[in-house]
């Protein structure tokens, strides 16, 4: 359908029109539908007159005292419904994320493992879009004052170890004495179950730590 077609549906007032109009549909009475809305008669009344403009149809005949559908109306209602269960489905998704306050990753890393850091957060990140993740390069002489004040959630080292391959020259950890975010926590389970690094986590002294040496 042409855009020029559909600008009648993006006029500044059309959705309370359809809201109006589906609760008077739906109870057949102006009355009710003004009492359900908290609005005055005569104001619904003029949604619906304004309504039936846009549209350019009839939506109701008046047999009696009791408003009828027009075939138009009927349509139009049928389409209300399903735009009413589209918001209510939107409303269900944004509600979860209406005021959530995000997650936090704050890794730190020697220069040295700097590629190391910075790979294994961006796959991190693109595993959990919602979590926002820092990187803090240092050298060990500032990290390791960090790591005891618990500054950041989860710490890479270098190790040195003669005949490692560079790459597999890392070493994760993160502070004692404080319960790890959700997120640092998932982190680290993930960066130590990294086949890529030939990795195999073990636990000294309640602090996690990725052994890289070669098997």
């Amino acid at each position: 359908m042409p855009r020029t077609k559909l600008r009648r549906y993006f006029r500044h007032g059309l959705l309370p029109q359809l809201i109006v109009f589906e609760a008077v549909a739906r109870l057949g009475s102006v009355t009710r539908a003004a009492e359900e809305l908290h609005l005055a008669q005569p104001t619904v009344s003029t949604q619906i007159k304004k309504l039936a403009v846009t549209f350019e149809v009839a939506l109701f005949q008046q047999r009696g005292r009791r408003l009828h559908l027009t075939v138009a109306g009927q349509a139009l209602r049928e389409s209300c419904v399903e735009m009413l269960a589209l918001f209510a489905r939107t409303e269900e998704r944004l509600a979860a994320l209406r005021g959530a306050m995000p997650e936090v990753l704050r890794l730190a890393a020697e220069p040295e493992a700097r590629a190391v850091a910075a790979r294994l957060l961006a796959a991190f990140c693109s595993r959990h879009p919602g979590v926002q993740a820092s990187l803090h390069i240092a050298p060990r002489e500032e990290l390791l004052p960090r790591l005891s004040a618990g500054t950041d959630d989860v710490y890479l080292f270098e190790l040195e170890i003669d005949g490692l391959p560079r790459e597999r020259r890392w070493s994760v950890t993160h502070a004692k004495g404080r319960e790890l975010a959700r997120c640092a926590a998932l982190f680290l389970r993930e960066a130590l179950r990294l086949d890529a690094y030939n990795s195999q986590p073990v636990v000294e002294d309640g602090e996690w730590r990725a052994n890289t040496t070669p098997r």
